[in-house]
């Protein structure tokens, strides 16, 4: 061993390396100085770190051979002609695996747009790649809080997601979307959650990083310890300890630490103004406002964040977030005078908040104003100005479903998967994108990609069983579903998807049962709405239309504590089509005079003529039909709703084929299966349509087609009935119509369909 020294000391090999390591290290700090400095990728700092260790067994043979006293002319020859660039061949395809499918480009990209006034501007905006996508959960509240101090918890972590929104690098997931999980699982105040859990948690949203820690109330005023977690396995990579009598001063403190903890670069042009700024300077307003968003995000008490937010607007008027908080849970509310209110005045105040927020503030204002058509250029300029934002991005997608536009969806889709390919959420919208516009192929790939790349999730299962039954493919979507709950065996969802398939399938015992089995499961109010929502249409199906009225009065009173107003009492109103399924027309009258009330303004100019001629429709007054879906369909024209004018389409079909005008009627069943997926109850309609207009062979092929994903279904075997009934197959009709009415077994005895098909089957046995 002290040969070997000495002869390590005699080559100068120590020395060499040393030289070799002081040389590494400040190649190094250079490329991390210039990455900084130019902001280059930050992969460039570890493709260096890891070259120079890959170059190690060169400056090893350099040293052995240069370091001797004298010249060693056979082994430098080999070195040279073999050694050297055997490590330099290995040295780059080691560095090829590892990144030659990163961007080791600029970590910014840069663009052009036109301002509002008209100014074409040039600015720097982060790429996707290296943006942050992090998760700031609630605090855990510490000594000196109690139960009326837990705004604390969230008005942290939120007012830091709204410091550092200017900056694109910071990407964050709220903590809202982890209520429904979290209050399944005993924790509705998302506080104090185990740190495995909030690993999960965000695992589940892809993120890279989490944020936990405490907060305690001191004599001074607050004690904040936060610390920043890798997803991948759970580990601290850094913490911090603030404490001061400012709440808000905490958070200027803590945001340049978060921002450096995650490896955010430092930049010109970024807003960085004092987190009071963009709130409020009245220490009363801004705990109102947190008070508020717990609120509503939280308890789900809209009522209680109304005050909140009223009091925080109430106290400083320019308070911009505080007033369009208060729009947006007043319009929830259904108060819609007052919400357009707060809306204008945070209108008149959006210097308040930073650039990107404007947008989003500007986009309702046009929403609300039922003008799609300059929502979606104030989107579109977003996301010209930020073309990195998956914000913007998601604000376009609301404009494709307005508008109907399936095709714009799908691209957008896919510019959010190009923007972090680690969403995997975005693969199932894509695949259900391409189910829209009856690519099956196209959705199922994506699917598979996704239950390949999650194996562990239960919902990528669910979804390719949903696809399955669809397509009438109802062992596979068995098998993805019975997966599914092998993954999640208490997950009422998945409970009620097999209810669903069992339903469809005729196994009407078994739906029964898996139905209350969700219902059993079913943790949340959100949960025991969705699982009702499957009972409510399991009696639907079966024609016990005094049970499915039942149900939707219990279904209403969970999802009240569930859904906001406004959108549970648009829900609410198409139970309308319990009663008309039925034939239960003074009922629906009745019905739609108790809902009408209960829709709030704007929605209510194009929902009440829109339920106002389906009643019309199944009364027989096809005036009245026709008036009520003209009215309809000029507010759609105007909104530029592409959606509901493709349901008027199909609404005109129905009155057109109650009026005897079949052949328009089947021109308009067409025209709305060229722009959508068809699903059953189309071609249900266009068989109907067809078999009245005595083309026979088309109906039936058309209600066969309806037959594929429910074989069940006991108006589409009524159909075919009829249309076996005219072909002259008295025996094909009567076994369509046994099928039905075994569906239909347990039918209430005034349930119209259910009668007509009894009516049928005796005209048929006696003739």
């Amino acid at each position: 061993m002290s040969k070997l020294l000495r002869t390590l000391l005699e080559r100068r090999v120590p020395h060499v390396l040393a030289i070799y390591a002081g040389a590494s290290w400040g190649v190094v700090e250079f490329v991390s100085f210039a990455v900084d400095e130019f902001l280059l990728s930050p992969h460039w700092t570890r493709v260096a770190l890891l070259g120079l260790l890959l170059f190690l067994p060169t400056a090893l043979m350099l040293a052995w051979f240069h370091g001797r006293p004298g010249r060693d002319q056979d082994g430098l020859a080999r070195t040279e002609k073999i050694g050297i660039p055997a490590n330099v061949v290995l040295c780059g395809a080691v560095l090829w695996m590892l990144f030659g499918g990163e961007d080791l480009g600029a970590a910014t990209t840069s663009v052009t747009f036109e301002t509002e006034e008209g100014e074409v501007v040039e600015r720097e905006v982060a790429k996707a790649e290296f943006r942050k996508r992090t998760v700031l959960f609630p605090l855990d509240p510490g000594a000196g809080l109690d139960e009326e101090d837990s705004w604390l918890a969230y008005a942290v972590p939120s007012a830091l997601e709204y410091d550092l929104s200017p900056d694109e690098f910071f990407d964050p997931i709220p903590y809202a979307l982890f209520r429904e999980r979290l209050s399944g699982l005993g924790m509705p105040d998302l506080l104090d959650i185990p740190s495995a859990l909030k690993r999960e948690l965000a695992e589940e949203r892809y993120a890279e990083f989490f944020g936990a820690g405490r907060i305690e109330r001191t004599d001074e005023g607050y004690r904040v310890a936060l610390r920043l977690h890798e997803v991948d396995d759970g580990s601290v990579v850094a913490e911090a300890f603030r404490e001061g009598p400012d709440l808000l001063a905490l958070i200027d403190e803590l945001s340049p630490w978060v921002k450096d903890a995650l490896g955010i670069p430092a930049r010109e042009g970024i807003e960085d103004v004092p987190v009071r700024d963009w709130l409020s300077a009245d220490s009363a307003a801004v705990e109102e406002y947190f008070r508020g968003s717990a609120a509503f995000m939280v308890d789900n008490d809209l009522d209680e964040a109304i005050g909140h937010m009223a009091a925080a607007a109430g106290l400083d008027p320019a308070f911009t977030s505080a007033q369009f908080s208060l729009y947006l849970f007043l319009l929830s509310n259904g108060r819609t005078d007052e919400a357009l209110v707060a809306l204008r005045t945070a209108m008149a105040n959006l210097y308040r908040i930073p650039e990107r927020h404007r947008f989003i503030v500007k986009a309702e204002y046009y929403f609300v104003a039922q003008d799609v058509a300059r929502a979606a250029a104030v989107i579109d300029m977003w996301a010209e100005l930020h073309p990195e934002d998956p914000q913007a991005l998601r604000y376009q997608l609301i404009v494709h479903r307005i508008t109907g536009d399936s095709e714009a969806k799908l691209a957008t889709l896919a510019a959010l998967q190009r923007l972090d390919p680690r969403d995997g959420g975005v693969l199932k919208e894509i695949a259900a994108a391409q189910e829209e516009l009856g690519n099956d192929g196209e959705a199922l790939e994506a699917l598979a990609e996704y239950v390949e790349r999650f194996p562990h999730d239960e919902t990528g299962y669910a979804s390719l069983a949903g696809l399955q039954r669809r397509r009438g493919e109802h062992d596979q979507a068995r098998a993805n579903l019975e997966r599914a709950i092998l993954i999640e065996p208490l997950a009422p969802g998945l409970a009620g998807a097999l209810a669903s398939l069992d339903l469809r399938t005729g196994n009407f015992d078994d739906a029964r049962a898996g139905f209350e089995r969700a219902i059993e499961l079913a943790r949340t109010p959100a949960e025991r709405a969705d699982a009702l929502e499957g009972l409510k249409h399991y009696h639907r199906f079966r024609g016990e239309t005094g049970e499915a009225i039942r149900v939707a009065d219990a279904w209403l009173e969970e999802a009240s504590g569930a859904i906001a107003p406004m959108v549970l009492s648009q829900m609410r109103a198409a139970d309308l089509e319990i009663y008309l399924d039925a034939g239960w027309i003074a009922d629906a009258a009745d019905f739609l005079d108790e809902s009408k009330a209960r829709i709030p303004p704007p929605f209510d100019n194009y929902l009440v003529p829109y339920l106002e001629s389906r009643l019309a429709l199944a009364s027989g007054d096809l005036e009245a039909a026709r008036e009520a879906h003209d009215a309809t369909r000029r507010v759609a024209q105007a909104m530029g709703h592409g959606e509901l004018l493709e349901s008027l389409q199909r609404l005109q079909g129905e009155i057109d084929e109650a009026g005897g005008d079949y052949e328009s009627a089947i021109a308009q069943y067409r025209a709305v299966m060229a722009t959508e997926n068809p699903g059953p109850g189309l071609h249900r309609d266009l068989g109907r349509a067809l078999g009245k207009a005595g083309r026979l062979d088309e109906a039936e092929a058309e209600l066969r087609d309806a037959l594929r994903p429910i074989p069940a279904h006991p108006r589409t075997h009524f159909e075919i009935a009829l249309v076996l009934e005219a072909r002259g197959d008295a025996a094909g009709a009567a076994e369509h119509l046994h099928t039905a009415l075994v569906a239909w077994e347990t039918a209430d005895e005034k349930f119209a369909p259910a009668r007509a098909a009894r009516a049928k089957l005796a005209e048929l046995d006696s003739s």
